[in-house]
């Protein structure tokens, strides 16, 4: 069997993930406090997702914006068992997790899990394929990574 190897010096944090109740209250905090350009807000929507090792349907609204070269999320949770919901009933709002972009993310689960950290919550969003791996107590947040689907090419 082949000894598996990942380089980790390409990764960076692409995205601070922050959930709250209100998530157009925190944007015009975030806008006015560190100057962030305006959020774009995404409507509410149904996902499916993987939570904890069961499907669940979670409905969330999510605002977007981008400073310091890192992409700023903002969720609210709107209905649904999720991690988020999760995070807000143990009574906290705030800095939830860092996510990484990849090109695959199959290398990094098979990395993290072999570290002893499972995929708790994964799902896609169009053709964003995302998961997050149990590093709170470690870390103090999760640990998101997403990949971006490539486009099929088409056979004739």
């Amino acid at each position: 069997m082949e000894e598996f190897k990942i380089d980790l010096n390409d990764l960076k944090v692409d995205q601070l993930g922050f959930i709250y109740r209100d998530i157009e209250k925190q944007a015009k905090v975030f806008e006015s406090l560190f100057n962030i350009p305006k959020f774009a807000f995404i409507p509410e929507f149904n996902n499916d997702v993987k939570y904890r090792g069961k499907d669940s349907i979670v409905k969330a609204k999510y605002a977007i914006s981008r400073q310091f070269d890192v992409q700023f999320e903002l969720t609210e949770h709107v209905e649904g068992d999720c991690l988020y919901k999760e995070f807000l009933d143990q009574g906290r709002e705030g800095l939830h997790h860092i996510s990484l972009f990849v090109d695959d993310l199959n290398p990094l689960i098979e990395y993290f899990k072999e570290k002893g950290y499972d995929v708790i919550y994964a799902g896609s969003i169009g053709k964003q394929n995302w998961v997050f791996f149990d590093t709170e107590e470690t870390l103090g947040l999760f640990l998101e990574v997403q990949e971006t689907r490539k486009r099929r090419k088409k056979t004739k």
